[in-house]
């Protein structure tokens, strides 16, 4: 290859390193852009509607059956002679250890075995102008233009530019914006679960004029949060 070619072909590759090392912050919310190169798998965690089977070795009496009992809206499990245990938000080794102590307070050393029999409360939500609105199971890891993917394309009227994630709880929301028309590192945030993105209708209000109804009456996790997004100044756009 000649000389001046070669120079050119690292001139290039020098330029394409550096703009990839260059990549805008994401616009809001306080998640470095270091961690949202790619989507990571959420540990998994128990959740309200999850249902697992419980075994106790010589002790069918105190077992679930085989076909597992669902967590209540509490996220607890019922079981036999110990009444409900709390178990959302436990992995399920943590589960396990959990359900073998309170057994322990009538059972002798008893032998505890905790399987996922089905999956459910791990979803996401995608409301506003998409094709195909509703919550979704978050089943493998996605990030948000992923799961924006999943709606079935926009709406006419759309924003497609300035797509909104919301995550929060009843103290904390994070907010942030990604552009749903053109792929980008905004928009390779890590979808969680109960995480809500929304697509507004371009002109016809600020995000919060158009979300608020959605998470005061559809998004269950998020309606704590709704006194936040109310003075939210991200959404006043």
């Amino acid at each position: 290859m000649p000389p001046w070619k070669c120079g050119a072909l690292l001139l290039a590759v020098s330029a394409l390193v550096a703009a990839c090392q260059s990549a805008p912050p994401l616009a809001h919310g306080n998640v470095e852009t270091s961690t949202v190169a790619e989507a990571a798998p959420a540990p998994f965690r128990l959740s309200a509607g999850d249902r697992v089977f419980v075994g106790v070795f010589a002790h069918p009496e105190n077992s679930t059956p085989e076909t597992g009992v669902l967590l209540d809206p509490d996220g607890r499990l019922d079981l036999p002679l110990v009444g409900p245990v709390p178990l959302a938000g436990l992995d399920l080794e943590g589960a396990r250890e959990r359900v073998r102590a309170e057994l322990a307070r009538y059972v002798r050393e008893p032998r505890v075995t905790l399987s996922l029999v089905e999956e459910r409360g791990r979803r996401f939500y995608l409301f506003g102008e998409v094709e195909n609105t509703g919550a979704y199971p978050l089943d493998r890891p996605l990030n948000a233009l992923q799961a924006l993917s999943l709606g079935g394309g926009f709406q006419p009227g759309a924003d497609r530019k300035q797509v909104a994630l919301l995550r929060g709880t009843k103290e904390h929301l994070e907010v942030y914006f990604f552009d749903g028309a053109t792929p980008g590192t905004d928009g390779l945030v890590a979808v969680q679960p109960d995480d809500l993105i929304f697509v507004r209708l371009s002109g016809a209000g600020t995000f919060r004029d158009q979300i608020l109804p959605i998470v005061q009456t559809l998004v269950p996790p998020l309606t704590a949060a709704a006194s936040l997004i109310v003075v939210a100044d991200s959404l006043n756009d």
